[in-house]
C-alpha cells in the first residue's frame, strides 16, 4: 500500500497510508491530514491513487514544492519529497514493510510536532497605552497589528501605521515582522525589522507597548479585557458589562475617582459590536469652557479667532464607535442641552457652521458625583441625566473589595517590574497594603507599587519599602495627587479648590459661615466661588 512518510527536524513523525479515496494535505480542520503550520494554507494538496499511479494536485494556488521544484498538478514518483512548510511528507509508491503499519486515514488525521505543548501553549498580547491595559488572547496562528479595521488587532495610536506588524508562531516562539511602517517596532532602545522572540517579550509602537506573554489560569480568571479582580461586585460588574455591551444604550458608570472607569468604558465597547470602530475618550474637567463645544462639536473655520481650519470634534471622530465622556458633571449648563440633542437622534451642530449633521455615536458617561442631586439643584439638567443614566454601572470602592487587594498589586508589580526580573511582596509588606484605607482607590495603589519597587533595597519589597501619599509630604501633612494627563497646573488647582469646598459643605452640613471661618477665607469670597459653581440655593443669589 502506498504510504506518505512524514518528518520534521529530520525526525520520522508519522507514516499516513494512502488509499484509492482522494486525501487532502493542509492546515485547515477540513483537510484529512491537518498539519499545524502557518506556512501551510487549509488546504495545501489533493493527492489521488489510482491503483498504479498517485497524481498531486496544488490547491493553495501558490504551487507546493516537489523534489525541490514548484508543481501544480502531476504525478507522483516514488521516493518523492513533498515540502510542506517546515514538514517534509516522502511518497512511497511500495510500503516499507516495517512493523509499525502506516496509519489509516479516518475523518482527520493530525500531525502536532513532539514539542508541541510548548509551540501550542496558550497565549496572549497584553496592550499597554498609558495607564490603560487591555489583554486579549491569541487563537489563530498568525495576527496583523495596524489601525486599519482589516488587522486582527487593531491599535488607535498616532504613530502607529495602517498595517504596523504581522506576528506568528513559530516552533515554541514567535516571529516578528514589522511590515514596512513609518515609526517602526522596537524591543527596548534597538528598532527591529524581523525577529523571533519567545515569551514574554514587550514590542513598542508607538505610544503602545505590546507584551506577548503566556496564558496562565490565574491570568484568565481573574482578569476581563483588563478588568483584575475575583470580589463578588467585580463578577457582578463584569456580568453586566457582558449583558450590555452588545446594545447601543447609553450607560453611565459612577464611581470615585481612580476605580477604573475609563477601563470598564473601554471593556464595554470591546464586547460590543462596535469593537472595530474608534473609541474617543474626551475627560469634560481637563478641557477650558472656551473649547469644550469646539472639542465636542467640531468648528468651522473662520468661527471664532484662531480657527484658521476646520476641525472635527470627539463626536464626529467617534462615529459609527464609543465616545467616553469622564467627568460629565464638569460639563456647562449651556451645553448640556446641545449634549442632549445629540443623544436624542444624533445631530451635531459645528462651531460656525449653518447646518448640522449626524453621527451614529455610542456615549459612555463618567462621573465620582451624584448627578441626581446636581439635577434636584439645577447643576445638571434632569432630562440628560435620565438620558445618559439608561443602564447605571456603580463601580466598588477598592476598600469595599479588599480581597483583590493582592492580585492587584502583583499585575502592577509585573507592570513596571524591570524587565527579566522578578520582585515579591514579603508578608509583610502584603499585610501593610490589607491595613491601608485606600481613598484613593486603584490609582493610588498603582502609585504605591510603583514607587516601591523603585525604593526597594532587595529583590523582594518589605514594608518599609511601602510609602502612601500621605506619608510622602509629612511635613506639610497634605496629599499631593498626580495630575491627570491633559490637565494643566491651574485647571488642577481650581479643579482641588473646588473640592475642598464641596468636602468642608458636607461636614459642616452646608453652613456657609461655618465653612468659611474653617477655611479662613471671606464670606464674599466664598459666595463668589459657589455662583461661578453653581452651587449657590435660590435665596442667596437673591442676597
Amino acid at each position: 500500500m502506498p504510504e506518505l512518510v512524514f518528518f520534521r527536524r529530520g525526525e520520522e513523525v508519522l507514516r499516513v497510508g494512502v488509499g484509492r479515496e482522494r486525501m487532502v494535505l493542509g492546515r485547515g480542520e477540513k483537510s484529512d491530514v491537518v498539519l499545524p503550520d502557518p506556512e501551510v494554507s487549509r488546504q495545501q494538496v489533493a493527492l489521488v491513487f489510482d491503483g498504479q499511479r498517485c497524481t498531486m494536485e496544488d490547491l493553495s494556488g501558490k504551487g507546493t514544492q516537489v523534489a525541490g521544484a514548484s508543481m501544480k498538478k502531476g504525478e507522483l514518483a516514488d521516493g518523492a519529497d513533498i515540502t510542506l512548510g517546515q514538514w517534509r511528507a516522502v511518497f512511497r509508491l511500495h510500503g516499507s514493510g516495517q512493523s509499525d503499519a502506516a496509519t489509516e486515514v479516518g475523518d482527520r488525521t493530525e500531525l502536532q510536532p513532539r514539542d508541541s505543548a510548548s509551540r501550542w501553549h496558550p497565549a496572549q498580547v497584553r496592550i499597554r497605552q498609558g495607564g490603560n491595559e487591555t489583554v486579549q488572547k491569541l487563537t489563530g496562528d498568525s495576527f496583523t497589528v495596524g489601525k486599519d479595521p482589516s488587522c486582527d488587532l487593531v491599535i488607535q495610536d498616532s504613530f502607529i501605521s495602517s498595517r504596523h506588524l504581522k506576528v506568528t508562531r513559530r516552533d515554541g516562539h514567535f516571529h516578528v515582522l514589522d511590515t514596512n511602517s513609518t515609526n517602526g517596532t522596537w524591543m527596548g532602545p534597538v528598532r527591529i525589522f524581523e525577529v523571533q522572540v519567545g515569551l514574554p517579550t514587550t514590542l513598542r509602537l508607538g505610544q503602545t507597548d505590546l507584551v506577548l506573554e503566556p496564558v496562565t489560569p490565574a491570568r484568565r480568571e481573574l482578569s476581563f479585557h483588563g478588568i483584575i479582580g475575583a470580589d463578588p461586585s467585580v463578577k457582578q460588574l463584569v456580568d453586566l458589562i457582558e449583558r450590555v455591551a452588545p446594545s447601543s444604550a447609553a450607560v453611565a458608570i459612577l464611581g470615585e475617582s481612580g476605580t477604573g472607569k475609563e477601563l470598564v468604558a473601554r471593556a464595554l465597547h470591546e464586547c460590543s459590536q462596535r469593537a472595530d470602530k474608534p473609541f474617543i475618550p474626551v475627560n469634560c474637567a481637563a478641557i477650558s469652557k472656551e473649547l469644550i463645544e469646539s472639542e465636542l462639536f467640531g468648528h468651522e473655520k473662520g468661527s471664532f479667532t484662531g480657527a484658521t481650519n476646520a476641525r472635527k470634534g470627539a463626536f464626529e471622530e467617534a462615529d459609527g464607535g464609543t465616545l467616553f465622556l469622564d467627568e460629565i458633571g464638569e460639563l456647562p449648563v449651556d451645553l448640556q442641552a446641545k449634549l442632549l440633542r445629540a443623544l436624542e437622534n444624533g445631530e451635531i451642530k459645528r462651531v460656525g457652521a449653518s447646518k448640522p449633521s449626524n453621527v451614529d455615536v455610542r456615549v459612555v458617561a463618567a462621573t465620582n458625583r451624584d448627578l441626581l442631586a446636581a439635577s434636584r439643584d439645577g447643576r445638571f439638567r434632569e432630562d440628560l441625566y435620565y438620558r445618559l443614566c439608561v443602564v447605571p454601572l456603580h463601580l466598588p470602592p477598592l476598600r469595599n473589595r479588599r480581597s483583590d487587594i493582592l492580585g492587584l498589586a502583583e499585575h502592577f508589580l509585573r507592570m513596571y517590574s524591570p524587565r527579566g526580573q522578578t520582585v515579591r511582596l514579603s508578608p509583610a509588606a502584603m499585610e501593610r497594603l490589607q491595613q491601608h484605607g485606600w481613598p484613593g482607590n486603584i490609582r493610588e495603589l498603582r502609585n504605591v507599587v510603583h514607587r516601591a519597587l523603585l525604593l526597594r533595597k532587595g529583590d523582594a519589597i518589605d514594608a518599609p519599602d511601602i510609602t502612601f501619599d500621605q506619608e510622602v509630604n509629612r511635613e506639610t501633612g497634605v496629599s499631593v495627587p498626580e495630575l491627570p494627563p491633559g490637565m494643566t497646573l491651574e485647571q488642577m488647582l481650581l479643579k482641588l479648590e473646588r473640592q475642598i469646598v464641596e468636602a468642608a459643605l458636607r461636614r459642616c452640613n452646608n453652613n456657609r459661615e461655618r465653612v468659611a471661618r474653617e477655611l479662613g477665607v471671606a464670606r464674599s469670597t466664598l459666595f463668589k466661588r459657589l455662583k461661578e459653581w453653581g452651587l449657590t440655593r435660590q435665596e442667596e443669589e437673591t442676597e
